[in-house]
């Protein structure tokens, strides 16, 4: 394994000495999963401190992000194999998910500014195939629109269930949508593993719970089928340790990326960036390079220890195990085919300095400028 000067990513996890006295929590209530007494503080503090202004009853919490969609697709009792429109700029997971609730996934290109699937995108495209919901992904972490996305659903009566898997600390919710959360170690507010789903109604939470434990029925009894999926009392007891470092967090995330993003703008560099990047802080800082390919600068800064990613490269349609997946009728993906080629996501995380920072900035300039 090869150990870069500088990593892309350390994720930025709750101490040992952070975590006892919720493992001690554990010990004494001799509850180790299904739905105990860390998993409902858990739902509660989520519901106060973060997801403000959603009833707790609304929120479940799961073993990761892709159940989470998965799960909230499962509960929108949709025909087997009916089509959701998504994003074909995306993590492999929103489509793995799709295809695991017995759903067929319809690719999509995505708006050249935000990275993202539209309501005038999806509109289009709903008025060429029958879709039976819409699925955007929130590239990077950069939220979606709720209000536009509501009134898309509004219009079209077509359920919307948004994978912000990235964007737990930016994301808005409306009522009227479903929204999925990641808590893996890579996210922003991670819990090693785990996931979230937040629904319009207390109903549509107990459904996805039921779904989340094999189906059962408070009789013991399945009337529609589940699995596995979901959050240990040890995973709930990271996330309540993250909570009590949610200020921290934040100013930490938002001190490194200001200063990276001031830095690289003084180089003026041929760097194009999401839509809105002063807004929101992203998950992962992914750029686009005006003037030279992705790959070339991947090659470069690896020759200089520094680590980056080619995030969602290849596009979906390009991975073997996906070759049966549809894309949408007249949609050739053309904007999501440029920003593949030229994005590369740069280190970004809570132990960066600014001294290496400096040192991955001063490496473009050589590159870009020369």
């Amino acid at each position: 394994m090869v150990l870069f000067m500088i990593p892309y990513f350390i994720p930025n996890m709750p101490t040992t000495d952070q975590l006892i006295p919720y493992l001690r929590e554990i010990d004494n209530n001799r509850w180790y999963s299904n739905f105990g007494p860390l998993y409902d503080k858990l739902s509660l503090r989520l519901s106060e401190e973060l997801l403000i202004g959603v009833n707790p009853y609304r929120i479940a919490i799961v073993s990761s992000g892709t159940s989470a969609i998965e799960l909230a697709l499962k509960s929108l009792n949709l025909k087997p194999g009916a089509n959701i429109l998504t994003s074909g700029f995306t993590f492999p997971a929103t489509i793995e998910a799709i295809i695991n609730a017995g759903l067929t996934p319809i690719l999509c290109d995505v708006d050249k500014n935000s990275w993202q699937l539209t309501p005038e995108i999806a509109e289009h495209q709903i008025s060429q195939q029958n879709i039976a919901a819409v699925l955007p992904v929130a590239a990077f972490g950069m939220p979606v629109c709720s209000e536009s996305w509501a009134e898309f659903h509004l219009k079209t009566k077509l359920p919307v269930v948004v994978d912000a898997a990235a964007a737990l600390l930016n994301q808005s919710i409306h009522d009227d949508l479903i929204y999925s959360f990641s808590l893996h170690a890579t996210k922003t507010l991670g819990a090693g593993e785990g996931g979230i789903v937040v629904s319009p109604s207390k109903r549509q939470t107990i459904d996805i719970k039921k779904l989340s434990n094999f189906g059962i029925e408070p009789n013991r009894t399945i009337s529609k089928s589940g699995y596995n999926a979901k959050m240990s009392e040890y995973h709930c007891a990271v996330g309540l340790a993250q909570l009590d470092r949610l200020n921290n967090i934040l100013d930490k995330r938002k001190e490194v990326f200001e200063y990276y993003l001031k830095k690289l703008r003084l180089t003026k560099l041929p760097i194009s960036y999401q839509a809105e990047i002063d807004k929101f802080i992203p998950s992962s800082f992914y750029v686009l390079f005006d003037t030279s390919s992705a790959e070339k600068v991947f090659n470069k800064l690896k020759i200089s220890n520094i680590e980056t990613r080619r995030l969602y490269y290849p596009l979906i349609n390009k991975h073997k195990g996906f070759a049966n997946i549809l894309l949408s009728e007249g949609c050739q993906q053309k904007n999501s085919a440029y920003i593949a080629k030229k994005g590369l996501a740069l280190p970004f995380h809570m132990h960066l300095t600014r001294e290496e920072i400096d040192v991955v900035v001063i490496q473009l300039s050589e590159l870009l400028l020369s």
